[in-house]
């Protein structure tokens, strides 16, 4: 059956045709599949939405989050699986859905494995309506993704190190909003500092926001953390890494499939890292929406306060 591959050429910092070259040279079956190279924002979706309309088997990544992320909403809902050679800053969603970071062995695992149906998430703003794979928010963690995005020298110090010089840079601006939220119709009223809407328990290079989250289980899991100050956040962030913040007093965790927030300030969303539009935003969970390829589940760390 027919694999499309998709390769980002500014990924890992221009990397990414590097890993394809080496993976092209190794593995003979790579031969045999078709290579696209994306040219702009949004030109990911476009040629795995092209690769599904044609009965493809399968959407082959090699990119970051940002990149699966496209891909996947070129195939969603559909037949077409999606599959992982990883080459991004942060690498979250392959790394929750247990793919390699060898780029040979994450090329072995596109080839070999059969495709596994998780869910997806769909986030609606006035802006935009699109899918997401991994974590969803908006707040805090919304405006990080929005300065790293346009500071692009961020990104180049690859790993953890983007997020957490984001984190830093922001956390002088930020004020935490008044927000309504409604999740299942539970409702939330006050000043809120982020609100991450998790499908896999990580993002930000490895923070796990959601410990707990399952891609398959039809369910969110949402932290929700109310305001702040600075020197908490500065002693949240590291706990972050463990699962340890959920000993805080602000910090909750819910549980819930359908979640709907507003603000009379504007406050930004983002998807798997990308910026989607400002609130009011609506996120639902689009159960066995995506066929793609996974590796072992990693171990469900167990969260230290």
């Amino acid at each position: 059956m027919p694999t499309l591959v998709i390769v980002n050429p500014v990924a890992g910092n221009g990397r990414a045709p590097r890993v394809w070259d080496l993976v092209r040279a190794e593995l003979a079956v790579s031969q045999t599949w078709e290579c696209a190279r994306t040219e702009r924002p949004g030109h990911a979706r476009e040629l795995a939405a092209d690769a599904a309309a044609r009965g493809y088997d399968r959407v082959v990544v090699v990119g970051g989050d940002g990149t699966v992320c496209e891909a996947a909403n070129g195939v969603a809902c559909t037949r077409t699986a999606l599959a992982i050679i990883p080459v991004g800053t942060g690498n979250d969603t392959s790394a929750n859905l247990g793919i390699p970071l060898d780029p040979l062995a994450a090329a072995r695992l596109a080839c070999d494995a059969l495709p596994r149906a998780i869910d997806l998430g769909q986030i609606t703003t006035a802006q935009a309506t699109s899918y997401f794979v991994n974590v969803a928010g908006f707040g805090f963690d919304a405006e990080v993704a929005w300065r790293v995005n346009r500071l692009p020298w961020l990104k180049k110090m690859g790993g953890t190190a983007p997020y957490v010089a984001g984190v830093l840079q922001t956390l002088w601006h930020f004020r935490s909003p008044r927000m309504r939220i409604s999740i299942d119709g539970h409702a939330i009223d006050g000043r809120v500092f982020l609100v991450a809407v998790a499908n896999n328990p990580t993002y930000g290079g490895g923070m796990r926001i959601a410990p707990h989250a399952q891609c398959d289980d039809g369910l969110f899991d949402l932290c929700v953390v109310s305001h702040l100050s600075r020197v908490e956040v500065l002693r949240l962030v590291p706990k972050l890494y463990s699962g340890g913040h959920l000993g805080h007093r602000a910090v909750e965790i819910r549980r819930g499939c359908e979640i709907t927030a507003a603000s009379e300030a504007r406050v930004r969303c983002q998807a798997d890292g990308e910026l989607v539009g400002d609130l009011p935003a609506r996120f639902a969970i689009v159960p066995r929406g995506l066929r793609c390829i996974t590796g072992a589940r990693p171990a469900q760390a167990t969260p230290s306060v």
